[in-house]
């Protein structure tokens, strides 16, 4: 009897024993379980970060690099400016490959730009050649854009052809005016500063307007503002980017589509 009772008591003993080390591994593998759970999500997290990471340098590489074009087939470089680019340093611009600017002087009746007297005086010497350019409103007459242009300017017109930008802005963006009336304030203002200054003009755009002003003073040349070229541009501002070397901002690059010596063959030019 107290075999049996031994054994009884043995056994019971014995599954409890059983049940409680099962309880136990219950309440560890969860823990090991949650571990492992957590190192391949922390794992994962840094794999996102990582390819995160590198996604958002190439945005900003691609985004911020100058992508210009061919040095052998376009060897001269330019840049356009107006009073948001600030007082510039010609000098390291000079230094940086940049061989021309183009500075903003005037727009429509009544606007004239606050960094174009600094920037001219200040490119004096430093082996940058100048232009300067006057955009097109069609708010006001032509005479009145030639008599703002002429007064504000004077004879600092550098050695480049006067350039005239037509572009549309403020409620024209969606709503442009009639091609015959661009055309006809264009034509006009050209004829005004061309016996002012006897300097030819060239007319800068997009490719949009510029196919709109085609018929105008056809001779002249053209600046088209795009990502490629045109075979009609004499000048390609190709895009707003840091220049390959020098300063750190952000310039709107240009290249001469031609030749050294043909871009030499630019500077004080007059009509005749």
């Amino acid at each position: 009897m107290r075999c049996c009772l031994f054994y009884h008591d043995w056994r019971r003993n014995a599954i409890f024993a059983m049940l409680k080390q099962e309880a136990v591994m219950r309440r560890k593998r969860p823990i090991y379980a949650n571990t492992y759970r957590r190192r391949r999500w922390v794992l994962f997290g840094l794999v996102v970060a990582i390819v995160v990471l590198a996604l958002g340098g190439a945005w900003w590489y691609f985004a911020h690099r100058n992508p210009r074009p061919n040095v052998t087939r376009y060897p001269v470089l330019g840049v356009r400016l107006d009073q948001t680019d600030g007082d510039q340093d010609f000098a390291a611009l000079h230094k940086a490959g940049v061989s021309f600017a183009y500075l903003k002087a005037t727009e429509g009746a009544s606007y004239f730009d606050d960094d174009f007297a600094f920037n001219y005086q200040h490119a004096a010497g430093s082996g940058v050649a100048l232009g300067v350019y006057h955009f097109l409103s069609f708010d006001s007459t032509p005479a009145k854009q030639a008599a703002q242009f002429e007064t504000n300017v004077g004879n600092d017109i550098g050695t480049l052809p006067i350039g005239i930008e037509v572009g549309y802005y403020s409620d024209y963006v969606d709503s442009p005016p009639p091609a015959s009336k661009v055309r006809r304030q264009l034509a006009q203002l050209i004829a005004l500063l061309a016996a002012k200054y006897q300097r030819p003009v060239v007319i800068m755009g997009t490719p949009r307007v510029l196919a709109v002003v085609a018929r105008v003073s056809p001779t002249s040349p053209r600046w088209v503002i795009a990502a490629k070229a045109t075979k009609t541009a004499t000048y390609w501002e190709y895009a707003t980017a840091k220049l390959p070397h020098g300063p750190a901002a952000e310039y709107r690059a240009v290249v001469f589509t031609g030749t050294r010596a043909a871009f030499a063959q630019q500077s004080n030019k007059t009509v005749r």
